[in-house]
């Protein structure tokens, strides 16, 4: 991973935030370079092309288990509250980093883009690994279902949290909630959130 400043990180979120609404080959050097203020030859010079660039955005914005797990194994007091933090703090990134999200699904959904998902898929690889290690620790603990897929249990996980970050509308409007304030309604859906999913991944692993 290439370290960053902060000009590389400029450049970087204003490219995710381009790549997120029109897409990855509908968007140009040149339209980043134009949105962030500077010369494409910057851009260039920092990353060598349109592929790299998105290949450091990916880098940037993935996390690093073997960094977050330990931190978050401190302030709990058992595996499955370990893992009910981890899922706490997915919620508050796919709220905060949305462009990224928007990015990864158009990605994923594009079978073009193959060199790029598989970067990103070598990055998912490192960190199933560590997650697995949690879930093979609850069920030794006695805590856990010992026949988790843990693949399968992400891919419910994020599925379900993208889906709801991404039709927020039509939850305002099946809830009833259109007159209440963006600020309170986000608010208010990511605290849903994340007691929905509380409950759904302790059901899927005890």
């Amino acid at each position: 991973m290439m370290e960053l400043n902060a000009k590389k990180i400029h450049l970087l979120e204003h490219a995710e935030k381009l790549f997120s609404e029109n897409g990855y080959a509908e968007t140009s050097i040149r339209d980043i370079a134009k949105l962030a203020s500077v010369n494409s030859a910057m851009i260039s010079y920092y990353f060598g092309s349109k592929e790299k660039l998105v290949k450091a955005i990916l880098d940037y914005r993935t996390t690093n288990l073997d960094e977050l797990l330990p931190q978050l194994q401190a302030k709990s007091s058992s595996n499955l509250e370990h893992i009910l933090a981890l899922t706490d703090f997915y919620i508050d990134k796919v709220f905060e980093q949305k462009n990224f999200y928007k990015l990864l699904y158009q990605l994923q959904a594009s079978d073009a883009q193959a060199s790029l998902i598989q970067h990103f898929n070598n990055l998912r690889h490192r960190n199933h690994d560590l997650l697995k290690s949690v879930f093979e620790a609850g069920a030794a603990a006695g805590e856990f279902n010992p026949d988790i897929d843990v693949s399968l249990i992400t891919s419910t996980f994020t599925g379900t949290i993208n889906h709801i970050v991404f039709n927020q509308a039509y939850y305002r409007e099946v809830n009833d909630l259109k007159k209440l304030p963006d600020e309170k309604f986000e608010a208010l859906l990511k605290e849903r959130a994340k007691k929905h999913m509380g409950k759904l991944i302790t059901a899927m692993i005890k």
